[in-house]
Protein backbone atom coordinates (compact mmCIF):
# COMPACT_ATOMS: atom_id res chain seq x y z
CA UNK A 1 0.00 0.00 0.00
CA UNK A 2 2.46 2.37 0.75
CA UNK A 3 4.66 1.64 -2.14
CA UNK A 4 1.63 2.18 -4.20
CA UNK A 5 0.91 5.31 -2.70
CA UNK A 6 4.43 6.12 -3.40
CA UNK A 7 4.06 5.74 -6.65
CA UNK A 8 0.98 8.01 -7.46
CA UNK A 9 2.39 10.87 -5.95
CA UNK A 10 6.05 9.86 -7.80
CA UNK A 11 3.61 10.19 -10.90
CA UNK A 12 1.76 12.69 -10.60
CA UNK A 13 4.76 15.06 -9.28
CA UNK A 14 6.43 14.37 -12.92
CA UNK A 15 3.42 15.43 -14.97
CA UNK A 16 3.34 18.65 -12.72
CA UNK A 17 7.11 19.24 -13.53
CA UNK A 18 6.38 18.79 -17.39
CA UNK A 19 3.08 21.13 -17.03
CA UNK A 20 4.96 23.98 -15.31
CA UNK A 21 8.12 23.27 -17.85
CA UNK A 22 5.32 23.06 -21.00
CA UNK A 23 3.88 26.46 -19.08
CA UNK A 24 7.47 28.20 -19.02
CA UNK A 25 8.24 27.43 -22.71
CA UNK A 26 4.39 28.70 -24.07
CA UNK A 27 5.09 32.18 -22.44
CA UNK A 28 9.16 32.16 -23.84
CA UNK A 29 7.35 31.29 -27.36
CA UNK A 30 4.68 34.42 -26.74
CA UNK A 31 7.34 36.70 -25.74
CA UNK A 32 9.41 35.75 -28.70
CA UNK A 33 6.41 36.20 -31.13
CA UNK A 34 5.57 39.76 -29.86
CA UNK A 35 9.46 40.62 -30.68
CA UNK A 36 10.33 41.89 -34.01
CA UNK A 37 13.39 39.42 -35.51
CA UNK A 38 16.22 41.46 -35.30
CA UNK A 39 19.76 41.30 -37.72
CA UNK A 40 17.53 39.97 -40.50
CA UNK A 41 16.86 36.59 -38.44
CA UNK A 42 13.53 35.29 -38.86
CA UNK A 43 10.66 34.18 -36.43
CA UNK A 44 11.50 30.56 -37.49
CA UNK A 45 15.14 31.09 -36.83
CA UNK A 46 14.74 33.15 -33.61
CA UNK A 47 12.40 30.26 -32.38
CA UNK A 48 14.47 27.33 -33.41
CA UNK A 49 17.91 29.26 -31.86
CA UNK A 50 15.97 29.53 -28.51
CA UNK A 51 14.47 25.84 -27.80
CA UNK A 52 17.05 24.27 -30.28
CA UNK A 53 17.16 22.12 -33.05
CA UNK A 54 15.74 18.80 -30.57
CA UNK A 55 12.73 20.57 -29.26
CA UNK A 56 11.81 22.84 -32.42
CA UNK A 57 9.83 20.09 -33.79
CA UNK A 58 7.07 19.94 -30.90
CA UNK A 59 5.69 23.37 -31.33
CA UNK A 60 3.51 24.81 -33.47
CA UNK A 61 2.32 29.06 -34.19
CA UNK A 62 -1.66 29.16 -35.58
CA UNK A 63 -3.29 32.31 -35.86
CA UNK A 64 -6.94 32.85 -33.61
CA UNK A 65 -8.33 30.93 -36.15
CA UNK A 66 -6.24 27.43 -35.92
CA UNK A 67 -4.36 27.76 -39.50
CA UNK A 68 -1.03 27.79 -39.42
CA UNK A 69 1.41 30.74 -39.14
CA UNK A 70 2.86 31.66 -42.42
CA UNK A 71 6.02 33.79 -41.04
CA UNK A 72 7.41 29.75 -39.92
CA UNK A 73 9.15 28.13 -42.61
CA UNK A 74 7.21 24.65 -43.50
CA UNK A 75 9.32 21.74 -41.95
CA UNK A 76 8.52 18.18 -40.68
CA UNK A 77 6.98 18.86 -37.55
CA UNK A 78 5.00 16.82 -35.54
CA UNK A 79 1.59 16.89 -36.22
CA UNK A 80 -0.62 18.38 -33.17
CA UNK A 81 -3.80 17.76 -33.35
CA UNK A 82 -6.09 21.34 -32.38
CA UNK A 83 -9.30 21.08 -30.49
CA UNK A 84 -12.42 22.30 -31.04
CA UNK A 85 -12.52 23.00 -26.99
CA UNK A 86 -8.44 23.80 -26.76
CA UNK A 87 -9.01 26.41 -29.76
CA UNK A 88 -12.50 27.90 -27.81
CA UNK A 89 -10.55 28.28 -25.02
CA UNK A 90 -7.41 30.16 -26.72
CA UNK A 91 -9.93 31.99 -28.01
CA UNK A 92 -11.71 32.96 -24.44
CA UNK A 93 -7.90 33.48 -23.44
CA UNK A 94 -7.46 30.31 -21.61
CA UNK A 95 -4.46 27.64 -21.66
CA UNK A 96 -5.35 23.86 -22.45
CA UNK A 97 -3.47 21.02 -21.71
CA UNK A 98 -3.97 17.53 -23.37
CA UNK A 99 -2.23 13.97 -23.23
CA UNK A 100 -1.93 12.74 -26.77
CA UNK A 101 -1.57 9.41 -27.71
CA UNK A 102 1.30 8.21 -30.21
CA UNK A 103 1.20 4.90 -32.02
CA UNK A 104 5.06 4.94 -32.34
CA UNK A 105 5.83 6.52 -29.41
CA UNK A 106 5.11 7.57 -25.86
CA UNK A 107 2.32 9.97 -25.12
CA UNK A 108 2.81 13.31 -25.60
CA UNK A 109 1.60 15.95 -23.56
CA UNK A 110 0.55 19.65 -25.22
CA UNK A 111 -0.32 22.57 -23.98
CA UNK A 112 -2.71 25.10 -26.46
CA UNK A 113 -1.93 28.76 -25.26
CA UNK A 114 -3.06 31.95 -26.67
CA UNK A 115 -0.65 34.60 -27.70
CA UNK A 116 -2.30 37.93 -26.20
CA UNK A 117 -1.13 41.98 -27.23
CA UNK A 118 -3.05 44.79 -25.88
CA UNK A 119 -6.09 42.40 -24.83
CA UNK A 120 -6.41 41.00 -27.82
CA UNK A 121 -5.51 37.08 -28.91
CA UNK A 122 -3.16 37.35 -31.85
CA UNK A 123 -1.39 33.86 -32.16
CA UNK A 124 -2.38 30.77 -30.69
CA UNK A 125 1.41 28.61 -29.58
CA UNK A 126 0.80 24.86 -29.05
CA UNK A 127 3.56 23.35 -27.50
CA UNK A 128 4.56 19.65 -26.69
CA UNK A 129 6.64 16.98 -24.54
CA UNK A 130 7.00 13.89 -24.53
CA UNK A 131 5.81 11.38 -21.64
CA UNK A 132 8.38 9.05 -22.11
CA UNK A 133 10.64 9.84 -19.67
CA UNK A 134 7.81 10.03 -17.02
CA UNK A 135 6.89 6.30 -18.07
CA UNK A 136 10.45 4.92 -17.67
CA UNK A 137 11.11 6.42 -14.50
CA UNK A 138 7.36 5.09 -13.43
CA UNK A 139 8.72 1.61 -14.77
CA UNK A 140 12.06 1.78 -12.93
CA UNK A 141 10.82 2.63 -9.87
CA UNK A 142 8.38 -0.15 -9.86
CA UNK A 143 10.50 -2.65 -10.44
CA UNK A 144 12.41 -1.21 -7.81
CA UNK A 145 9.80 -1.82 -5.69
CA UNK A 146 9.14 -5.48 -6.90
CA UNK A 147 12.81 -6.33 -6.23
CA UNK A 148 12.60 -4.52 -2.79
CA UNK A 149 9.07 -5.94 -1.77
CA UNK A 150 10.25 -9.52 0.04
CA UNK A 151 13.04 -7.86 1.89
CA UNK A 152 10.82 -5.37 3.35
CA UNK A 153 8.72 -7.89 4.07
CA UNK A 154 11.45 -9.63 5.81
CA UNK A 155 12.34 -6.25 7.37
CA UNK A 156 8.69 -5.35 8.75
CA UNK A 157 7.95 -8.83 9.63
CA UNK A 158 11.38 -9.11 12.08
CA UNK A 159 11.01 -5.68 12.81
CA UNK A 160 7.13 -6.53 14.03
CA UNK A 161 8.28 -10.06 15.86
CA UNK A 162 11.02 -7.62 18.02
CA UNK A 163 8.42 -4.93 18.95
CA UNK A 164 5.76 -7.49 19.63
CA UNK A 165 8.31 -9.29 22.04
CA UNK A 166 9.50 -6.20 23.91
CA UNK A 167 5.75 -4.71 24.37
CA UNK A 168 4.06 -7.91 25.68
CA UNK A 169 7.00 -8.73 27.51
CA UNK A 170 5.67 -7.07 30.87
CA UNK A 171 2.58 -8.88 29.96
CA UNK A 172 4.36 -12.04 29.92
CA UNK A 173 5.97 -11.49 32.98
CA UNK A 174 2.69 -10.02 34.67
CA UNK A 175 1.22 -13.56 33.70
CA UNK A 176 4.01 -15.26 34.76
CA UNK A 177 3.81 -13.60 38.26
CA UNK A 178 0.07 -14.03 38.62
CA UNK A 179 0.18 -18.20 37.71
CA UNK A 180 2.44 -18.63 40.78
CA UNK A 181 0.55 -16.72 43.18
CA UNK A 182 -1.50 -19.03 44.38
CA UNK A 183 -4.48 -19.09 47.70
CA UNK A 184 -1.76 -20.24 50.28
CA UNK A 185 0.72 -17.52 49.42
CA UNK A 186 -1.09 -13.96 48.35
CA UNK A 187 1.70 -12.08 49.76
CA UNK A 188 3.77 -11.60 45.87
CA UNK A 189 3.46 -8.95 44.17
CA UNK A 190 3.19 -8.30 39.94
CA UNK A 191 6.32 -5.81 39.41
CA UNK A 192 6.39 -3.09 37.35
CA UNK A 193 8.47 -0.74 35.72
CA UNK A 194 6.12 2.25 34.58
CA UNK A 195 3.10 3.31 36.67
CA UNK A 196 2.23 5.61 33.91
CA UNK A 197 1.52 3.50 30.81
CA UNK A 198 -1.26 1.04 30.43
CA UNK A 199 0.36 -2.08 31.87
CA UNK A 200 1.45 -0.43 34.88
CA UNK A 201 -1.86 0.83 36.00
CA UNK A 202 -2.86 -2.63 35.05
CA UNK A 203 -0.14 -4.41 37.36
CA UNK A 204 -1.39 -1.63 40.12
CA UNK A 205 -4.61 -2.40 40.44
CA UNK A 206 -3.73 -5.96 40.12
CA UNK A 207 -1.28 -5.83 43.19
CA UNK A 208 -4.30 -3.92 44.90
CA UNK A 209 -6.64 -6.73 44.65
CA UNK A 210 -3.70 -8.89 44.96
CA UNK A 211 -3.46 -6.82 48.57
CA UNK A 212 -7.51 -6.53 49.10
CA UNK A 213 -7.90 -10.43 48.75
CA UNK A 214 -4.95 -10.78 50.84
CA UNK A 215 -6.88 -9.30 53.22
CA UNK A 216 -9.66 -10.79 53.41
CA UNK A 217 -8.23 -14.50 53.04
CA UNK A 218 -6.38 -13.42 56.30
CA UNK A 219 -9.91 -12.19 57.87
CA UNK A 220 -11.71 -15.42 56.80
CA UNK A 221 -8.76 -17.89 58.23
CA UNK A 222 -8.15 -15.85 61.13
CA UNK A 223 -12.53 -16.03 61.43
CA UNK A 224 -11.91 -19.49 61.38
CA UNK A 225 -9.47 -20.42 63.51
CA UNK A 226 -11.53 -18.07 66.28
CA UNK A 227 -14.91 -19.60 65.93
CA UNK A 228 -13.57 -23.44 65.56
CA UNK A 229 -11.97 -22.52 68.71
CA UNK A 230 -14.82 -20.56 70.45
CA UNK A 231 -16.93 -23.35 69.79
CA UNK A 232 -14.53 -26.16 70.79
CA UNK A 233 -14.51 -25.01 74.55
CA UNK A 234 -18.61 -25.24 74.62
CA UNK A 235 -18.39 -28.94 73.00
CA UNK A 236 -15.22 -30.10 75.33
CA UNK A 237 -17.46 -29.05 78.21
CA UNK A 238 -20.49 -30.98 76.77
CA UNK A 239 -18.16 -33.65 75.73
CA UNK A 240 -16.78 -34.09 79.60
CA UNK A 241 -19.92 -33.48 81.28
CA UNK A 242 -21.77 -36.66 79.35
CA UNK A 243 -18.63 -38.96 79.87
CA UNK A 244 -18.42 -38.48 83.57
CA UNK A 245 -22.23 -38.85 83.68
CA UNK A 246 -21.70 -41.91 81.65
CA UNK A 247 -18.81 -43.41 83.43
CA UNK A 248 -20.46 -43.53 86.99
CA UNK A 249 -23.94 -43.67 88.56
CA UNK A 250 -24.86 -40.42 89.89
CA UNK A 251 -27.60 -39.69 92.07
CA UNK A 252 -31.18 -37.75 90.55
CA UNK A 253 -29.79 -34.37 91.50
CA UNK A 254 -26.52 -35.19 90.04
CA UNK A 255 -28.17 -36.31 86.85
CA UNK A 256 -30.10 -32.73 87.00
CA UNK A 257 -26.38 -30.63 87.38
CA UNK A 258 -24.82 -32.07 84.61
CA UNK A 259 -28.32 -31.62 82.32
CA UNK A 260 -28.69 -27.86 83.84
CA UNK A 261 -24.67 -27.79 82.67
CA UNK A 262 -25.19 -29.12 79.17
CA UNK A 263 -28.44 -27.16 78.86
CA UNK A 264 -25.96 -23.95 79.76
CA UNK A 265 -23.18 -25.08 77.14
CA UNK A 266 -26.06 -25.35 74.54
CA UNK A 267 -27.39 -22.18 74.84
CA UNK A 268 -23.95 -20.49 75.05
CA UNK A 269 -23.60 -22.08 71.21
CA UNK A 270 -26.95 -21.78 69.87
CA UNK A 271 -26.09 -17.85 70.88
CA UNK A 272 -22.59 -17.51 69.50
CA UNK A 273 -24.30 -19.16 66.05
CA UNK A 274 -26.96 -17.00 65.80
CA UNK A 275 -24.32 -14.16 66.41
CA UNK A 276 -22.37 -15.48 63.32
CA UNK A 277 -25.34 -15.64 61.50
CA UNK A 278 -26.45 -12.15 61.84
CA UNK A 279 -22.66 -10.64 61.40
CA UNK A 280 -22.64 -12.83 58.26
CA UNK A 281 -26.36 -11.45 57.05
CA UNK A 282 -25.09 -8.15 58.06
CA UNK A 283 -22.64 -8.13 55.51
CA UNK A 284 -23.75 -9.42 52.90
CA UNK A 285 -26.79 -7.22 53.08
CA UNK A 286 -29.20 -9.45 53.36
CA UNK A 287 -30.76 -7.86 57.14
CA UNK A 288 -33.55 -5.86 56.77
CA UNK A 289 -34.86 -3.92 60.02
CA UNK A 290 -38.42 -1.90 59.79
CA UNK A 291 -38.10 1.43 60.47
CA UNK A 292 -40.56 1.84 63.19
CA UNK A 293 -39.95 4.50 65.98
CA UNK A 294 -38.19 3.49 68.77
CA UNK A 295 -37.74 5.66 72.45
CA UNK A 296 -34.48 5.01 73.12
CA UNK A 297 -34.93 5.85 76.85
CA UNK A 298 -37.70 3.37 77.63
CA UNK A 299 -34.98 0.41 75.73
CA UNK A 300 -32.62 1.65 78.45
CA UNK A 301 -35.11 1.60 81.00
CA UNK A 302 -35.36 -1.99 80.17
CA UNK A 303 -31.71 -2.32 80.13
CA UNK A 304 -31.43 -1.16 83.84
CA UNK A 305 -32.18 -4.04 85.72
CA UNK A 306 -29.95 -6.45 83.44
CA UNK A 307 -26.75 -3.91 83.85
CA UNK A 308 -27.23 -3.09 86.96
CA UNK A 309 -27.11 -6.97 87.74
CA UNK A 310 -23.79 -7.04 86.12
CA UNK A 311 -22.79 -3.98 87.88
CA UNK A 312 -23.23 -5.47 91.40
CA UNK A 313 -21.57 -8.83 90.59
CA UNK A 314 -18.48 -7.28 89.63
CA UNK A 315 -18.46 -4.38 92.75
CA UNK A 316 -18.86 -1.85 89.68
CA UNK A 317 -20.80 1.30 90.44
CA UNK A 318 -23.43 1.81 87.43
CA UNK A 319 -25.17 5.29 86.36
CA UNK A 320 -27.74 5.28 83.67
CA UNK A 321 -29.45 8.27 82.68
CA UNK A 322 -31.69 7.94 80.15
CA UNK A 323 -33.74 11.50 80.34
CA UNK A 324 -36.62 12.53 78.27
CA UNK A 325 -37.85 10.44 75.51
CA UNK A 326 -35.73 10.29 72.91
CA UNK A 327 -36.91 8.69 69.67
CA UNK A 328 -34.76 7.02 66.46
CA UNK A 329 -35.84 4.65 63.75
CA UNK A 330 -35.30 0.90 63.86
CA UNK A 331 -35.16 -2.22 65.79
CA UNK A 332 -36.36 -2.17 69.21
CA UNK A 333 -34.71 -5.58 70.21
CA UNK A 334 -31.52 -4.88 67.91
CA UNK A 335 -31.16 -1.24 69.92
CA UNK A 336 -31.67 -3.30 73.40
CA UNK A 337 -28.78 -5.60 71.99
CA UNK A 338 -26.29 -2.64 71.41
CA UNK A 339 -27.24 -0.80 74.84
CA UNK A 340 -26.31 -4.37 76.88
CA UNK A 341 -23.28 -4.98 75.00
CA UNK A 342 -21.45 -1.44 75.26
CA UNK A 343 -22.72 -1.46 78.90
CA UNK A 344 -21.61 -5.12 79.39
CA UNK A 345 -18.17 -5.21 78.41
CA UNK A 346 -17.77 -1.63 79.59
CA UNK A 347 -18.77 -3.07 83.47
CA UNK A 348 -16.18 -6.36 82.57
CA UNK A 349 -12.95 -4.45 82.16
CA UNK A 350 -13.64 -2.10 84.63
CA UNK A 351 -11.81 -3.03 87.81
CA UNK A 352 -13.91 -3.87 91.03
CA UNK A 353 -14.63 -0.15 92.69
CA UNK A 354 -14.43 1.02 89.27
CA UNK A 355 -17.57 2.89 87.64
CA UNK A 356 -19.78 3.30 84.48
CA UNK A 357 -21.64 6.05 83.46
CA UNK A 358 -23.91 5.52 80.55
CA UNK A 359 -26.22 8.24 78.91
CA UNK A 360 -28.20 9.45 76.43
CA UNK A 361 -28.54 13.12 75.17
CA UNK A 362 -30.26 15.28 71.41
CA UNK A 363 -27.70 16.68 69.62
CA UNK A 364 -29.31 18.37 66.70
CA UNK A 365 -31.27 15.57 64.57
CA UNK A 366 -28.83 13.37 66.25
CA UNK A 367 -29.32 11.02 69.58
CA UNK A 368 -25.36 10.42 71.05
CA UNK A 369 -25.12 7.44 73.31
CA UNK A 370 -22.41 7.59 75.47
CA UNK A 371 -21.04 4.47 77.47
CA UNK A 372 -17.82 5.46 79.46
CA UNK A 373 -15.42 3.03 81.98
CA UNK A 374 -12.47 3.49 84.14
CA UNK A 375 -10.80 0.96 83.14
CA UNK A 376 -7.60 0.24 81.58
CA UNK A 377 -7.83 1.73 78.63
CA UNK A 378 -7.30 0.74 75.14
CA UNK A 379 -3.76 1.29 73.39
CA UNK A 380 -4.06 2.67 69.38
CA UNK A 381 -2.93 -0.46 67.79
CA UNK A 382 -5.71 -2.40 69.81
CA UNK A 383 -8.35 0.57 68.39
CA UNK A 384 -7.85 -0.31 65.36
CA UNK A 385 -9.37 -4.03 65.87
CA UNK A 386 -11.87 -2.96 68.63
CA UNK A 387 -14.79 -3.80 66.46
CA UNK A 388 -13.58 -6.95 64.47
CA UNK A 389 -14.70 -10.34 65.45
CA UNK A 390 -13.43 -12.17 68.14
CA UNK A 391 -10.99 -9.75 68.54
CA UNK A 392 -9.80 -9.43 72.32
CA UNK A 393 -7.32 -7.48 73.17
CA UNK A 394 -4.88 -8.54 75.57
CA UNK A 395 -5.93 -7.45 79.04
CA UNK A 396 -9.25 -9.13 77.84
CA UNK A 397 -8.04 -12.83 77.38
CA UNK A 398 -8.56 -13.38 80.79
CA UNK A 399 -11.56 -12.23 81.25
CA UNK A 400 -13.64 -14.72 79.17
CA UNK A 401 -16.29 -13.81 76.48
CA UNK A 402 -15.73 -14.42 73.18
CA UNK A 403 -14.90 -11.34 71.23
CA UNK A 404 -18.29 -10.55 69.42
CA UNK A 405 -19.76 -8.05 71.50
CA UNK A 406 -18.46 -4.79 69.88
CA UNK A 407 -18.50 -6.67 66.09
CA UNK A 408 -22.27 -7.17 67.16
CA UNK A 409 -22.87 -3.25 68.14
CA UNK A 410 -20.84 -2.13 65.22
CA UNK A 411 -22.96 -4.12 62.88
CA UNK A 412 -26.26 -2.89 64.88
CA UNK A 413 -25.02 0.51 64.47
CA UNK A 414 -24.47 0.55 61.19
CA UNK A 415 -27.91 -0.92 60.51
CA UNK A 416 -29.61 1.75 61.53
CA UNK A 417 -27.91 4.51 59.60
CA UNK A 418 -25.11 5.79 62.40
CA UNK A 419 -21.66 5.12 63.60
CA UNK A 420 -20.18 4.22 66.13
CA UNK A 421 -16.27 5.70 67.69
CA UNK A 422 -14.39 5.02 70.64
CA UNK A 423 -11.79 7.32 72.91
CA UNK A 424 -9.32 5.89 75.11
CA UNK A 425 -6.86 6.46 77.51
CA UNK A 426 -4.46 3.81 78.79
CA UNK A 427 -4.67 3.61 82.41
CA UNK A 428 -7.45 6.18 82.75
CA UNK A 429 -10.49 4.67 80.63
CA UNK A 430 -12.57 4.50 77.85
CA UNK A 431 -15.53 5.95 76.17
CA UNK A 432 -17.38 4.46 73.14
CA UNK A 433 -20.05 6.96 71.60
CA UNK A 434 -22.81 6.17 69.37
CA UNK A 435 -24.30 8.48 66.91
CA UNK A 436 -28.22 7.52 64.81
CA UNK A 437 -30.41 9.70 63.05
CA UNK A 438 -33.14 10.66 65.20
CA UNK A 439 -37.17 10.10 64.20
CA UNK A 440 -40.12 11.74 64.47
CA UNK A 441 -42.55 9.68 67.78
CA UNK A 442 -45.00 7.03 66.33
Amino acid sequence: MLGGTTLVLLDRGLRANVDTSLQSLAQALAETVRRPPGFGATLDEMIESMLGPGFAEHFRLLDPRGRPDPRLAPRSRTQLPLSVEALRNAAAGRETFETLAVRTAAPLRVLTAPVIEQGQVIEVVQVAMSLEPIEMARSRFLLILLAMAPLALVVAGVGGWFLARRALAPVDAMVDAARRIEAEDLSRRIESSDSHDELGRLGAVLNDMLARLERSFATVSQFSADAAHELRTPLTILKGEIEVALRSSPSEGEYRRVLTSCLEEVDRLSALVEDLLFMARSDSGSVHITQTPVNLSAVMAEVDPALHALADAAAVTLSIVAGSALWVGGSPSMLFRLIFNLGENAIKYSPAGGRVEIDIVQRGAEAVLEVRDTGPGISIDERAHIFDRFYRGDRARSRGGVGLGLALAHSIVRLHGGHITVESTPGIGSCFRVVLPTSPPA
